[in-house]
């Protein structure tokens, strides 16, 4: 096999697939949605935001202490002030929802922590929740201990499901990787490969490379769409990866155990029309079986997810996004993509011998 004539043909068929409008929309639709529903998703577990403005001396502590305060139930932003007129502008501009006046005379002697809280006329729930905590952060500030104290602490679920552990707008932009990569594999890939037999173009190559080069160069253009596709839709979606390497090391296996396939399809439909109109009939279940780990722990239906390279990768990916692991695949994973991409081009090769490509 020669590297030369591989990378020739690759790169072929990435020009081609810059001038197929086909190709172009369905790489572009995954990425467009994973777009739309980053932006338009709210997060539950995103914490509700109160902008202070605070005026204090030099190396006061009563912003930190507000967010100390404030811990895990509001995101305090602060915005310094440089007296109480500008304090008061900004909370009348409804730059922030209320201000924090600290009593400068005050900090100087031994008087009890004083200050003036400028509120809007609208303030929101958050915001008075937040009010509310001024008195005690003004107290830890002075370094007096508050009259009451409290600690709050958390307690972590007994088991947790994978769909509560992984954030709502990951989890929907995840789902739109897993359909990129399918429409990668089982449409894009079996498109040009039907397409060139449908034009001779397949038999002209032959004269150039043998059969497995095209193959390989066909699978590997599959694996840049795949992985350039995905790098484009994390980086546009700016999605918090905890583990970037398992994440796009299983990203890149699903990709190849998929294309596999794909060539299949290509080789045995050598319509790239009929694969074009028909084939989202066939892409839905399979992205759909891959999603449904993160909702099925159980059942016949589980034990089928337990067997599928799809279903199975996508768990891998849910393990290098979130910091808790949802599901600690593991090794287990890994050979059941294996031994369904061997399969894939076990038969690919079958094939591809008896049609003498």
């Amino acid at each position: 096999m020669s590297l030369r004539r591989v990378l020739a043909i690759l790169l072929k068929d990435l020009r081609d697939a810059g001038r197929d409008g086909r190709i172009l929309v369905l790489l572009a639709l995954p990425i467009g949605l994973a777009l739309f529903y980053n932006a338009t998703i709210d997060d539950p577990d995103e914490l509700p935001t109160a902008k202070v403005a605070i005026v204090e001396p030099a190396g006061g502590a009563v912003a930190d202490e507000l967010r100390r305060s404030a811990g895990r139930s509001v995101k305090v932003e602060v915005r310094q002030a440089a007296d109480g007129p500008a304090a008061r502008r900004l909370v009348a501009d409804d730059k922030v929802a209320f201000a924090v006046v600290v009593d400068r005379a005050a900090t100087r002697t031994d008087a009890p922590a004083r200050a003036d809280v400028l509120v809007g006329s609208d303030i929101k729930p958050t915001a008075q929740s937040v009010v509310a905590l001024v008195p005690d952060a003004l107290t830890r500030a002075a370094g007096e201990r508050p009259g009451a104290q409290m600690q709050v602490s958390t307690v972590a679920q007994t088991d947790p499901k994978p769909y509560d552990i992984v954030e709502t707008r990951a989890l929907t932009v995840l789902i739109m990787i897993v359909m990129l990569v399918a429409f990668v594999a089982m449409m894009v890939v079996p498109i040009q490969t039907a397409e060139e037999l449908e034009t001779g173009t397949f038999g002209a190559l032959r004269l150039a490379a043998t059969g497995p080069e095209i193959l390989a160069a066909k699978a590997s253009a599959g694996c840049v769409y795949g992985v350039v596709g995905v790098a484009v839709t994390v980086l546009l979606t700016r999605l918090d990866i905890h583990d970037p390497a398992l994440f796009f090391g299983a990203v890149l296996a699903l990709v190849i155990s998929l294309v596999a396939f794909g060539l299949l399809l290509g080789l045995l439909v050598p319509n790239s029309n009929a694969i074009n109109t028909y084939g989202a009939f066939f892409l839905f279940p399979l992205v759909g079986l891959a999603v449904a780990v993160f909702f099925v722990d159980s059942g016949v239906l589980m034990t089928l997810l337990d067997v599928l390279p799809f279903s199975q990768a996508t768990r891998l990916l849910g393990d290098g996004l979130a910091a808790q692991g949802p599901f600690d695949a593991g090794l287990t994973a890994w050979a059941v993509i294996a031994a369904w991409a061997l399969l894939g081009y076990f038969l690919l090769a079958r094939i591809a011998t008896r049609r003498e490509l």
